[in-house]
């Protein structure tokens, strides 16, 4: 995979609100909304899942003379990606506001602003996440291989060059659905721990009022939990 730093990002006239208006987010997992945390800060009770989609980030470069040649160009190629992954089941184009994924459709390219590569004011950019669903008997490598052949076929229009420009990321789709599941082990945790203490110890949890919250574990897979704290005390 061939990377490249990317000095300017690309700005969309979309907000959040088309992410959000179905109630449900898709949050990019080592995006600017992942929360790090030590190891030894987990809790003990995580729920193992795989991702939902593996994505990446994926640049069109176009650098013809004049800037309304540079953008028909751009925006051809996009048009031609959107046209192409729309076909298919197991790619899909999006962009990411704040750590969110919104699905990005042929309509929407009209609406962009394209970003400099860099210094050079002759030469255009567009910044794009490109995903595949994360099926049960996928690898890292056959995962991102879907990608890599989608970005290899797409049809460059003119001077445009398309890469893939990041690092391999996940996300995961609401992930407040998880709630009710970690909460149950946690509880079945609690039980666990105060039957072994015996009848004379209570065990308080507390916490529980925080959010689901995620880390990747593996290539494709994460943990998510609820940041809490369990005591043993005596009973009075």
């Amino acid at each position: 995979m061939k990377i490249f730093a990317t000095a300017a990002m690309l700005a969309l006239l979309a907000t959040p609100v088309l992410a959000q208006s179905s109630g449900v987010e898709e949050i990019v997992v080592t995006g600017s909304r992942m929360i790090e945390w030590d190891r030894d800060e987990v809790p003990v009770i995580q729920l193992a899942r795989r991702a939902d989609n593996l994505i990446v980030e994926v640049r069109v470069v176009n650098d013809t003379r004049e800037a309304v040649g540079r953008r028909d160009e751009i925006t051809r190629t996009l048009r031609t990606m959107a046209r192409s992954a729309a076909r298919r089941a197991d790619i899909d184009l999006s962009i990411e506001t704040e750590g969110v994924l919104v699905p990005l459709t042929e309509d929407m390219i009209a609406t962009l602003t394209l970003g400099m590569d860099g210094a050079r004011s002759d030469t255009s950019v567009a910044t794009l996440i490109v995903k595949t669903p994360v099926q049960a008997g996928d690898t890292l490598d056959t995962a991102s291989g879907r990608i890599e052949a989608f970005v290899d076929g797409v049809e460059q229009a003119g001077r445009s060059l398309v890469d893939i420009s990041g690092d391999w990321q996940l996300s995961i789709i609401d992930p407040p659905q998880y709630r009710a599941a970690i909460l149950a082990a946690i509880a079945a945790d609690a039980r666990t721990t105060s039957a072994a203490f015996g009848e004379g110890y209570a065990v308080a949890v507390e916490g529980m009022s925080n959010r689901v919250t995620w880390r990747q574990s593996g290539p494709l897979e994460l943990s998510l939990f609820i940041p809490y704290d369990m005591t043993v005390t005596p009973k009075p």
